[in-house]
């Protein structure tokens, strides 16, 4: 079967639903009904995105259709708890949620019950070792559906990757809204951080807290090319230049403009590496 004939919409229809719960229950917040119809836009795109993939890695060529199914369903998936989780944050913006957590309890509730679907969701906004140091994963024994887990693994985090950058380019407002608007003032011209333009330096991406700037927010996602997985990704992002808008707002925002341009060289430098 090809991939464009394994039907999800009835997953679909289960993500939807977790969308509207949502957008009742914060209805009135116009930051808040922006944060979700910008979460269920994006995780069409991430379908998208993980359906490209499905297609052009060369890994996943002989994959069957249980696997392309699964691929789907991961990237269809893997924000629904978002919606918990904007919901959670109208009600106290103080504290700090795991939506990637909620998505596999949601998953659970659900029904499903494969480890290669709910794993992949419940890590992909983590650290690259958080799957390796998952306690269910390190109980499944080494078999082909513990292979197969990391590779779904690695399908969403690029997806989601690219799914977020391909966002920014074409809706600069979302990322401007989201990101900027509401950031104290303070922060918003505030300089890169040491430990920001360090983990530029180490290849590593960026972790949560480090970033105390609009500068440092966009170098965060700039690091995203350091955890990416298939060849395709590169390639995706080269193509449609997803990074040039981040390098002008990076050079616009930073006080320190050499800085800035160093960081832009440094990661475009980087991702051409990846693509020759």
């Amino acid at each position: 079967m090809k991939l464009h004939d394994i039907d999800v919409s009835k997953e679909q229809k289960q993500l939807y639903a977790a969308y509207e719960d949502c957008l009742q229950k914060v209805r009135g917040d116009a930051f808040f009904e922006g944060f979700a119809q910008e979460k269920i836009k994006h995780s069409m795109q991430v379908v998208g995105a993980g359906n490209l993939l499905l297609k052009q890695e060369k890994s996943f060529q002989n994959k069957g259709e249980e696997f392309l199914r699964l691929g789907k369903l991961v990237c269809l998936f893997h924000d629904i708890g978002r919606f918990k989780e904007i919901y959670q944050l109208s009600l106290d913006k103080t504290k700090h949620y795991n939506h990637g957590h909620f998505s596999y309890e949601i998953l659970k509730d659900l029904g499903y019950t494969d480890l290669r679907l709910l794993l992949p969701v419940k890590r992909h906004g983590e650290l690259p070792d958080a799957l390796e140091n998952d306690a269910e994963f390190q109980q499944m024994p080494e078999s082909i559906e513990k292979q197969e887990t990391r590779e779904l693994y690695a399908l969403v985090k690029d997806a989601d990757k690219i799914a977020n950058l391909y966002l920014i380019k074409r809706d600069e407002r979302i990322f401007k809204d989201l990101f900027f608007e509401y950031l104290p003032e303070e922060e918003k011209y505030a300089p890169i951080s040491e430990n920001v333009l360090q983990a530029v330096k180490e290849h590593t991406l960026v972790k949560r807290g480090d970033d105390k700037s609009f500068s440092d927010r966009i170098i965060q996602i700039l690091c995203f090319v350091f955890e990416i997985y298939y060849q395709p990704s590169y390639e995706f992002i080269v193509r449609h230049k997803l990074f040039e808008n981040l390098f002008a707002y990076l050079q616009e925002y930073a006080p320190d403009k050499e800085q800035a341009q160093f960081v832009c060289n440094y990661i475009d430098d980087y991702l051409k590496s990846k693509i020759l």
